[in-house]
């Protein structure tokens, strides 16, 4: 049965305001702090610590150079590009909390629309196709369709698979893997497939000879090298994750709408430094909002408070912090006092049973990455990797003028672009050091109109001040052997949660856990262990959407909001 919350502010014991540390300055720490600010009517002092120079987890827009422009008159200009590595683009059709929030905070007409159309290929040139169901500009080649494929047969059956995989949502659990499955509709297809077929109102023959191994291809050929390319991927391969993971990613990414893909014009850092703008402007006398940057902290909790402690300055006290990291770093920053030992130990359980996968994301020419045939380079190429290719994290190949431009406006595409990439790999040994583009040094050939529009961070960084963002590898123990080779290269190290079984069980604990701490604080103004937790790896694939979701439902939860909301999942491993 559903619970109205408390709808008193987390102040109406008292007059004095309440502290709130937040800890990590990417889009769950930023949204936590946007939906205090404007669902809290009391006294409240906000502090946001973000250990890097720049904004955001995986997120680092930089500027690149690419030769000079020539027209009529012979080179005329320095033809520079900014491109993001990691974090790049959402579905504005479906982020209905990130929509409203860009558009509260005037950012909104900062996100384009971007050539949505995907490759399948392999490196032997034995798999290529092209989806171009969202294609607005440019050619698409028949021989080259997902939808025509087998006579048609391999896009009707991606479709009923898609739905009958999404219909199973509700009443599987994270140990149904992806694997089983596919094994079942290969192998019984009318049982598994028919309720979709019907939904969809598309024929299927169940006698057809031809079904197994069409349906065979959907999963090796189309659904493998596509969950294999997600950024939660298990290194162990596709067939062990759960089918929660890619079909609730999919659920939220599509939506059953027509999608409006966006990217972030000039750089997905623009956003998070609006957001912090917003934030920190000072919209209420009552609610200040203070972000540290270059602010690495330590956090120790005690009972009723939380003391944040910084190289070179005085410790801090809090009444409550919230953890808006991955649950890695914040096993490594929080210690807990006597007092808490227990519920410390319950968390720290809880925060070490999440795996990690760390790649990088590389900006570069290197055409090597990219399927073999040019006529199906698309705005994001999917690699089926050979049966021999056992490591499976993260890879995928963006084409940057397909995503980055905006094809209603004419001007991005008249330079003749040159082609560049950015790929997302495991071993950054994939990318040859001589096609990796240089992060451009300096502002000597900079418009000042280009430089204006860039993020602050990267501003910063051409005028040479170690401003980097994404996360940096000898911090975890990767620095990578090419070493120096790399100075001035445009590439970041790439980090993201595995999304298996153990991190849905996870997930439901800390979403206990955080509903219990949050009603409490807010019903007493003091809690035993006043520590809560966001950030991507707390509620499904940490897309920014669930990180708002996860944001918005923390504010709940402490009173501050009316929504009515089911009590969390009970599990059995919810932290005391």
């Amino acid at each position: 049965m559903a619970r109205r919350l408390s709808t008193e502010p987390i102040m109406s014991l008292s007059s004095e305001t309440v502290r709130i540390a937040i800890v990590g300055g990417g889009v769950a720490g930023l949204s936590t702090a946007y939906y205090l600010q404007k669902h809290c009517p009391g006294p409240l002092s906000i502090d946001i610590f973000e250990k890097k120079a720049a904004l955001g987890g995986n997120a680092e827009t930089v500027l690149v150079d690419l030769g000079d422009r020539v027209d009529a008159d012979g080179p005329n200009r320095a033809y520079l590009r900014w491109a993001d590595l990691g974090v790049n683009d959402v579905n504005l059709a479906t982020y209905h909390l990130l929509k409203q929030v860009m558009d509260d905070i005037g950012y909104l007409q900062n996100m384009k629309p971007l050539q949505d159309t995907t490759s399948y290929f392999s490196g032997d040139g034995s798999l290529a196709l092209t989806d171009d169901s969202a294609l607005t500009t440019g050619v698409t080649d028949p021989r080259f369709s997902v939808a025509g494929a087998d006579d048609g047969l391999l896009g009707l059956l991606i479709a009923v698979v898609h739905r009958a995989a999404i219909d199973l949502l509700p009443d599987i659990t994270p140990d149904y893997t992806v694997g089983e499955f596919f094994q079942r509709c290969i192998e019984t297809p009318q049982q598994m497939l028919a309720a979709a077929a019907l939904q969809l109102k598309v024929h299927v023959d169940w006698s057809d000879p031809a079904l197994p191994p069409c349906l065979q291809r959907v999963r090796d050929d189309i659904y493998y090298p596509r969950i294999s390319a997600m950024y939660f991927a298990d290194e162990r391969g596709p067939q062990v994750m759960p089918l929660l993971a890619p079909f609730e990613y999919y659920q939220l990414q599509e939506g059953g709408v027509a999608p409006d893909r966006r990217y972030f014009d000039m750089g997905a850092q623009t956003w998070l430094e609006a957001l912090a703008s917003w934030l920190t402007a000072g919209h209420r006398r009552d609610a200040a909002v203070r972000l540290h940057t270059d602010a690495a902290v330590h956090v120790t909790v005690n009972p009723g408070q939380v003391t944040l402690a910084r190289e070179g300055l005085p410790d801090a006290t809090f009444d409550l912090c919230v953890m808006a990291t991955h649950a890695d770093d914040a096993a490594r920053i929080v210690a807990f006092g006597d007092g808490v030992a227990a519920a410390g130990a319950q968390l720290r359980q809880v925060l070490e049973s999440i795996d990690y996968t760390f790649g990088y994301a590389v900006c570069h020419t290197y055409d090597g990455v990219m399927p073999p045939s040019r006529n199906i380079w698309r705005t994001y190429n999917v690699l089926k990797r050979s049966r021999a290719d056992s490591v499976f994290p993260y890879r995928m190949s963006y084409v940057c003028p397909l995503h980055q431009n905006d094809p209603v406006n004419p001007p991005y595409n008249q330079a003749g672009l040159p082609q560049f990439f950015v790929s997302l790999v495991d071993d950054l040994n994939r990318i040859p050091v001589d096609t990796m583009l240089d992060r451009v040094q300096g502002t000597g050939r900079v418009h000042p109109r280009l430089f204006a529009a860039l993020p602050r961070a990267t501003q910063r960084s051409l005028q040479h001040e170690a401003v980097r963002g994404g996360y940096h590898p000898a911090e975890y123990g990767r620095a990578h052997p090419m070493g120096s080779r790399l100075a001035g290269k445009a590439w970041t190290m790439f980090k993201h949660n595995v999304l298996d079984a153990a991190c849905y069980r996870a997930q439901h604990a800390i979403a206990a856990y955080n509903q219990a701490t949050a009603v409490a604080f807010s019903s007493a103004g003091k809690v035993q262990c006043p520590l809560l937790f966001a950030g991507g790896w707390t509620n499904g694939a940490g897309l920014q959407e669930q990180c708002l979701q996860q944001s918005r439902q923390l504010v709940m939860w402490l009173g501050m909001a009316s929504e009515a909301t089911e009590p969390a999942a009970d599990t059995g491993s919810a932290v005391a």
